[in-house]
């Protein structure tokens, strides 16, 4: 069969649900979409996805070149059906202002995170970028719980 990428909401492969995902945010000249590992259940309020991009490295004089890929990490916030990188603008910098500001119907989260407590932020410079996700996680939970 064959379907044209518009009709595939997504795919599940090996227990792992992948979404086809618009980007937002960067100067994109066109519309740009990728399948995303979707990290957060189907119900969330947020959701967070991870993408694997592949970077093919260019040949030197002495080289043949060279495949590596790099995790991305994306949000999708209520009412929206794109996402956006993590460190766009959109997030970053002053994190908890930004964020504060798209939660803000719910005031206990909008404190942890405007207080910069641990697990409820992180910068936009940082040699940790692997804990991005997990306070993002963190912050989806607590959102999804809020009001309940």
């Amino acid at each position: 069969m064959r379907f044209r990428l518009n009709e595939v909401k997504g795919y599940e492969l090996r227990n792992n649900y992948y979404e086809l995902k618009e980007l937002r945010g960067g100067f994109r000249l066109t519309r740009e979409y990728w399948f995303m590992k979707r990290l957060t259940e189907e119900n969330s309020k947020l959701h967070l996805y991870e993408h694997l991009k592949k970077v093919t490295n260019p040949s030197g004089k002495h080289t043949s070149a060279y495949t590596t890929y790099e995790t991305e990490y994306f949000l999708q916030l209520p009412g929206e059906d794109y996402v956006w990188p993590l460190n766009s603008s959109r997030f970053t910098p002053n994190f908890d202002e930004k964020m504060s500001k798209l939660l803000a119907d719910c005031p206990e989260l909008v404190s942890k995170i405007s207080n910069k407590e641990q697990g409820y932020f992180y910068a936009q410079f940082t040699i940790f970028k692997e804990k991005r996700p997990n306070v993002l996680l963190n912050i989806i939970d607590e959102y999804n719980q809020c009001g309940k």
